[in-house]
């Protein structure tokens, strides 16, 4: 496809009118640290084929049967969203090298190795970040304990109490922030495949 003709896509996908948050069903969410701008309600079934090819948008959600929810899209202004994920046909069910892998889109092994090492990374700022603000309160709440009385003193047990319970909760917190900040970084291609991923 001519540039011409891509950037023309682009331009229609970019009038699509905006989603909301209410048109997501069945728990879907719209992706986090994505401009909402770029999330797109779409009802031309063959607009958003060519989209889809065109690699200028990808499919968030798509009604199926009698459904009746909005079809929504996310664009990538610069053209790199993930490729369609459809299995090409072999005779043994098996794809067929690189070429099969890539049309499936899946990643290869250098990418998932970099998007688990950029994880780990993120993982471990996130946790120093999180893990030092809580333990700071908790150290501020025992210090506070000796020299309170009565009322303030029952206060900052409760809060102490609400600080530890926060710390127990710290890793699935840790984790989505993980994931977040991922997802967030548009210069770094193989975020595209934490989907790929528990969270």
């Amino acid at each position: 496809m001519a540039v011409s003709d891509r950037q023309r896509l682009l331009d229609r996908a970019l009038e699509l009118p905006t989603a909301d948050e209410s048109d997501f069903f069945g728990g879907r969410r719209p992706p986090a640290g994505v401009d909402p701008a770029l999330l797109k309600r779409i009802d031309d079934t063959a607009l958003r084929t060519k989209l889809v090819d065109a690699r200028i948008a990808e499919g968030l959600q798509s009604p199926k049967g009698p459904q009746k929810i909005p079809s929504i899209v996310r664009i990538y202004p610069g053209f790199d969203a993930p490729p369609r994920g459809a299995s090409p046909p072999a005779s043994n069910g098996r794809a067929k090298g690189p070429a099969a892998v890539s049309q499936r889109g899946l990643p290869s092994v250098d990418e998932m190795e970099r998007l688990i090492l950029r994880l780990r990374e993120v993982e471990r700022d996130v946790q120093r970040d999180l893990a030092s603000a809580v333990d700071e309160r908790i150290a501020r709440l025992k210090r506070e304990l000796a020299d309170l009385e009565g009322a303030d003193l029952e206060a900052a047990y409760r809060e102490l109490g609400e600080a530890l319970e926060h710390k127990r909760a710290l890793a699935s917190q840790v984790r989505f922030e993980t994931f977040r900040r991922v997802e967030a970084d548009a210069e770094f291609a193989p975020r595209v495949y934490l989907r790929l991923l528990a969270r």
